[in-house]
């Protein structure tokens, strides 16, 4: 049984988006999102009003990830001095996650990257 067996659809999803470095903001959108062009485009789905309700579960999933040494979350500001950076703090990532606008834009708390761990990177054999 591989790691990927072991994920819901909502912690593949942030996986995923921490494999590619993307951002905090789309995780949501991704999840809503749907294939285009026979498989060949994958659209995001970012209407607010279908991305606010899941911010809850997302949030605690995003949470209990980091908690499992599974993703890390880097703001822009600090993602320059990877792998040296100033990890986000408890009190931050809590913020981060709690804020609505954390999910939907780049511009309240700023945006924000997911990365997996070397925790991570070993598990999945990287």
């Amino acid at each position: 049984m591989s790691l990927w067996d072991e994920f819901g659809a909502e912690e593949r999803v942030i996986m995923n988006n921490a494999l590619e470095e993307a951002w905090l903001s789309g995780v949501i959108g991704d999840f809503l999102g749907h294939a285009e062009a026979s498989g060949a485009n994958w659209i995001f789905n970012m209407d607010e009003d279908a991305v606010r309700p899941l911010i809850p579960r997302f949030a605690a999933v995003t949470r209990d990830m980091i908690r499992r040494d599974l993703i890390e979350l880097i703001p822009t500001d600090r993602y320059d001095d990877w792998p040296n950076h100033v990890p986000m703090t408890e009190a931050e990532v809590d913020a981060a996650l709690a804020d609505p606008e954390t999910w939907i834009s780049n511009d309240a708390t700023g945006p924000i990257i997911l990365m997996t761990t070397d925790h991570a990177d070993q598990l999945l054999g990287r």
